[in-house]
């Protein structure tokens, strides 16, 4: 069977699973929870429809686990403490009734299918008979490390900033110091650069002939901007105190000066 094949049926069973188990309560940030930990069910089919993998895609492997490990422990914790995050709250009252099946189609598959073409650079770096170096591959791979590195420190230190944050002030505050006074949502610009980093590493390792698999982090980067992270997430933001100053003199992801008013 094909790899692509064998991700694709990993993916719809982890989503199946997922959805049978939340059916009873209509609650799915389960699924989030699920997000990163997807990749690491993706990569692991892929490996074994190879039949194993080289040195370099078990480092990749190895940096793909410790990602969603500490991404998916910190959304278990937040979901156990906060409950159902308001994003699947307004669709569930969307839906009504139907959310029960509404879910599957909007939340479990429609992610599953996310993951599956945002994973698009690791298939060339698992691959090791697709690798086709090249000839300045050592300085892009180390590019490519010190950018998936910056990006995991970044996501992990504003996740544990905004949780102490929660944790001290209470509900209804807004934080707007340390990286969130760089940018709105350092954890997005985080992920999109662990993922970038991905991205390089699979062009530096494939050749240039792999650059479609760019689409993968461009894709998750334009999700994090325009959809369902910064967009979905300031919904829920907008009547705190402050926050029409902090848009706009704070960027969304990408850190730039912006005049102070």
């Amino acid at each position: 069977m094909d790899p692509l094949a064998w991700e694709a049926l990993a993916v719809l069973a982890i989503a199946v699973v997922a959805w049978i188990r939340t059916v009873s309560s209509g609650l799915v940030t389960v699924m989030d929870v699920l997000w990163g930990l997807g990749f690491v069910v993706i990569a692991t089919a892929r490996i074994v429809a190879l039949g194993g993998t080289d040195t370099v895609g078990w480092i990749v492997y190895g940096a793909v686990i410790v990602w969603a490990l500490r991404l998916a422990t910190h959304l278990h914790l937040r979901t156990k403490h906060r409950g159902e995050d308001p994003r699947y709250v307004r669709m569930r009252e969307g839906w009504g009734d139907r959310w029960w099946w509404g879910s599957f189609v909007q939340v479990f598959l429609l992610q599953g299918i996310i993951m599956l073409a945002v994973a698009a650079p690791l298939r060339p770096l698992l691959d090791a008979s697709t690798r086709a170096a090249l000839p300045e591959a050592v300085p892009m791979m180390a590019v490519a490390g010190v950018l998936f590195a910056v990006g995991f420190v970044i996501e992990a230190v504003s996740d544990e900033h905004l949780r102490r944050f929660r944790a001290e002030a209470g509900p209804g505050q807004l934080l707007t110091t340390g990286l969130f006074a760089l940018v709105r949502h350092p954890n997005h610009l985080g992920e999109a650069m662990v993922w970038w980093g991905l991205g390089l590493a699979a062009l530096a390792m494939g050749g240039w002939s792999v650059w479609p698999v760019l689409f993968g982090p461009l894709l998750l980067n334009l999700l994090l901007r325009w959809v369902s992270g910064v967009r979905m997430s300031e919904v829920d933001l907008e009547a705190r105190p402050g926050f029409a100053e902090w848009v706009a003199t704070t960027p969304a992801m990408l850190p730039w000066p912006r005049p102070k008013r």
